[in-house]
């Protein structure tokens, strides 16, 4: 296809792939063509989809009857097998509008005994792939999910020799399917493939890897635009910009697989540098990215909307309306000084069980280890954890199912750290403690947690886009929300000035009034 223009076979080399010489190619070019609104089928329930048992159960227990504008507008035109880009707010259900498809299909593999191919779901974090592996592995066919949180041979298997590759999609003497959906950073899943330079070879050998992306049939970016180089200009710049780890994986996949990959991004943020990008990394003409779909904006006007070329696309991303945003101003900037005042201001919340995530900004210059052992160096209570182990099981590639709604449990914070004690047990130190996860800046985009109460930014962000992401982790279904920035003083007048923009109110918070929040 048109991808073979761009990426040589001198490309693929330093990859360590070999150039595919089919001979049952089909010489006509790939093409991706804008969905047309006509075209596309309403989902108004998802009972009236064919599901498979397990789907079926998920969504039940979930309570999930009525698609959301995006699962209705993609999930359609998914199922069909055209590549798309996904545009739609932070929780608004991207994540099951592009897994339901892929899952359903490796479902009618089983029933039709057939192999569907991999799909590979990259994410700029770690605790954001954990959390997509964790809703997959209840929508998919058993053990049929990976979750990739550090580079490994993608093709492993402890009851076969390294050199082997696996019978597509066939049940194991187990009961449990080989895995066939790949989730995790767009690193992690690069060094799985092609190594890097402090290995002395890829984890996945030259023969696995070529075998999985010749039959990679999905590949999902999601949070895209952290994903690719994004550039606000057209114009050269003078250095030169190195490819982007999910830009080689996407690349190897189009071309080792012919150009049948589909491709799926997702994004609260689409603009047309990133259609442009897109399209480069698909070896496409910017005017032939694949099309975009979002939502309607309202209830009331639940046809799906597909973006054409050249049409302007709005902001999708904005701080709810339930999320009441406050500065705490403390005296000095120090990371030691910011981290204390922030750690007084969860001991004014302990006055009753409180769901908590601490953020460290980027300028802050703190490791979440780093933080999260001062803190309990402070007698912090509930005990600080890092928002990775709550969302990934250590040492293994199975989730803790407890931390998703759709799994039938409710979540972080109301399972896992609320133990289900019985009722007769029931105490102040085990049950309805709620939490205090602790993670970075850079890690939160696109993260779902059940019920949190309150956000506490050490720090300032590094700009207004950083911090609507941040906000709207609470606030959210509904439920009122509050976010803390503690700052210092210079920069509490920094964040009075992005009021416009956000559109909301920064209101000052002294120390004895924490506890009074709602």
């Amino acid at each position: 296809p048109d991808l073979a223009r761009r990426l040589t076979d001198s490309d693929l080399d330093k990859f360590g792939l070999e150039s595919l010489d089919r001979k049952d190619t089909n010489d006509e070019p790939t093409t991706w063509t804008e969905a047309q609104k006509g075209e596309m089928q309403h989902i108004d329930k998802f009972c009236g989809l064919t599901l498979s048992e397990a789907a079926g159960k998920a969504l039940g227990g979930a309570k999930f009857s009525t698609p959301s504008p995006i699962q209705r507008a993609a999930i359609p035109t998914l199922a069909q097998g055209e590549s798309s880009l996904l545009y739609a707010e932070t929780g608004s259900g991207k994540t099951l509008a592009y897994l339901l498809p892929i899952t359903e299909q490796l479902w009618l593999e089983i029933e039709e005994d057939e192999s569907a191919g991999f799909a590979v779901i990259m994410t700029p974090t770690r605790e954001l792939a954990a959390q997509v592996a964790g809703i997959a592995t209840v929508l998919a066919p058993p053990g049929s999910v990976r979750l990739v949180s550090h580079p490994t041979n993608l093709l492993s298997d402890p009851t076969k020799d390294r050199g082997d590759l696996p019978t597509g999609g066939r049940m194991t003497e187990d009961g449990l399917q080989q895995p066939r959906i790949f989730v995790g950073s767009a690193k992690a899943m690069m060094v799985s493939l092609f190594g890097d330079k402090k290995m002395p070879a890829p984890p996945t050998s030259k023969p696995e890897a070529k075998f999985f992306l010749q039959n990679t049939r999905w590949v999902v970016l999601d949070e895209v635009d952290r994903l690719l180089n994004v550039k606000k200009t057209r114009a050269k710049t003078k250095n030169k910009v190195h490819e982007k780890p999910a830009a080689i994986v996407t690349s190897s996949a189009m071309r080792l697989s012919l150009g049948e990959s589909q491709i799926i991004a997702a994004s609260a943020t689409v603009g047309r540098p990133l259609k442009r990008e897109l399209a480069r990394v698909m070896g496409l003409p910017p005017q032939d990215c694949p099309a975009v779909i979002r939502g309607s904006a309202t209830e009331e006007d639940a046809s799906p909307v597909v973006q054409v070329e050249g049409q302007h696309i709005g902001r999708a991303v904005t701080i709810p309306d339930t999320v009441r945003n406050h500065v705490t101003a403390v005296e000095g900037s120090s990371p030691g000084k910011l981290l204390t005042s922030a750690f007084f201001v969860m001991k004014a919340l302990s006055d009753r069980p409180r769901k908590i995530l601490v953020v460290l900004t980027r300028n802050l210059d703190l490791s979440t280890k780093n933080a999260i052992g001062a803190l309990k160096h402070f007698g912090c209570k509930p005990e600080p954890t890092s928002l990775l182990d709550a969302l990934e099981a250590e040492g293994t590639d199975q989730m803790i199912e407890v931390f998703r709604e759709v799994s039938g449990a409710k979540g972080v914070g109301e399972s896992y750290f609320n133990a289900s004690p019985s009722d007769e047990d029931e105490s102040e130190d085990n049950v309805g403690d709620g939490y205090v996860l602790v993670t970075g800046e850079d890690t939160i985009r696109g993260l779902h947690l059940d019920g949190l109460d309150v956000v506490i930014v050490v720090g300032r962000p590094a700009g207004p886009d950083e911090y609507t992401h941040i906000a709207g982790r609470t606030g959210r279904a509904g439920r009122n929300g509050n976010v803390i920035n503690v700052v210092s003083n210079e920069n509490a007048a920094g964040l009075k000035s992005w009021e416009k923009m956000l559109n909301v109110d920064f209101l000052q918070l002294d120390m004895d009034d924490v506890a009074n929040l709602g």
